[in-house]
């Protein structure tokens, strides 16, 4: 399968593993830990680390509730996954020559958007010690320092580290990681990501049936190339998405008409059809309004400090 890139892709997609992607992982995977510096691991170490791995080990990981995401290139070869657990990442593996290039982050980024909507306490991650910098620099910090039995029997260290306690708001942002929860329960009914989408914990139910999912390519575009000349390299832009009930497509246009118009100086009547077509509480867009005005009220205060 081939695939078509657009420009916001930076030459690589993102998706959903499957079965027939079990040799290639464990090939990228192999790779991956035999590249690892001298500097954190011995060659026995690393080929340690690297022994047993098998196509079918990801399928029986996947049976006992890991969710894998991978990077593919256009011909669908897959160079790099992240696999999580609940609220764990449990590895995150990059090729040598992908490296480099805001693929990690990606594949990162986007397990975290789907264990968000379950609201756990904190996202946990053990991590090899050449990883350690690359989580810090999201926050987490390290725990304790473990040694772990590789499966060739060698011991190596690695690092518990956490997110540390996450806090979810019902008016700072609002419905933000509660967006599945809410829908399951018939309490929103539409919802809307314009970067960051959580499709892969939404995929069960879409393919159900008991919620609906648009990718809104044009939207992206336009997004893409009124930014592109500031978008940083590696930088996180997936198709903006929407998702809801059955029976809300008159919503859904709606909202898309809205979204449309929107202009750059704020527009608090725009805000609050917005919010309101998205299900949020009177107060809760009350507050949002607030914040906003609360911004431009500053930044009116530090032009006029210059």
């Amino acid at each position: 399968m081939k695939h078509s890139m657009n420009p916001w892709d930076n030459g690589f997609i993102i998706r959903s593993w499957d079965e027939e992607d079990g040799q290639d992982m464990a090939a990228l995977h192999r790779r991956a830990i035999l590249a690892t510096s001298d500097e954190f691991y011995t060659k026995e170490q690393r080929e340690s680390w690297a022994h047993g791995l098998t196509g079918e080990g990801y399928a029986k990981s996947a049976a006992s509730g890991e969710n894998f995401i991978i990077a593919v290139d256009e011909n669908d070869k897959p160079f790099a996954f992240c696999g999580y657990k609940d609220n764990e990442i449990c590895g995150l593996y990059v090729t040598p020559e992908h490296q480099g290039r805001g693929i990690g982050k990606r594949l990162f980024f986007r397990a975290c958007i789907n264990m968000f909507q379950k609201q756990p306490e904190k996202i946990i991650v053990s991590s090899s010690a050449p990883a350690v910098q690359f989580y810090e620099h999201f926050g987490y910090r390290v725990e304790r320092e473990v040694t772990h039995d590789t499966r060739g029997g060698v011991k190596l260290n690695a690092f518990d580290m956490t997110s540390g306690e996450i806090e979810y708001s019902d008016l700072i942002g609002p419905h933000e990681n509660r967006e599945l929860s809410l829908m399951l329960k018939g309490k929103k009914r539409l919802a809307w990501f314009a970067d960051l989408d959580p499709i892969d914990v939404f995929a069960p139910y879409v393919e159900e049936g008991v919620i609906c999912r648009f990718a809104w390519y044009d939207y992206t575009r336009n997004f893409y190339e009124q930014f592109k000349e500031n978008i940083r390299e590696g930088a996180v832009i997936e198709v903006a998405a929407i998702y809801y009930l059955p029976g809300e497509e008159a919503r859904v246009e709606e909202f898309m008409e809205l979204v449309a118009k929107r202009h750059s100086s704020p527009d608090y009547n725009w805000e609050r059809k917005i919010g309101k077509l998205l299900d949020y509480s009177p107060q809760a867009i009350d507050a949002f309004i607030a914040q906003l005005q609360t911004r431009a009220t500053k930044g009116e205060e530090s032009i006029l400090d210059n």
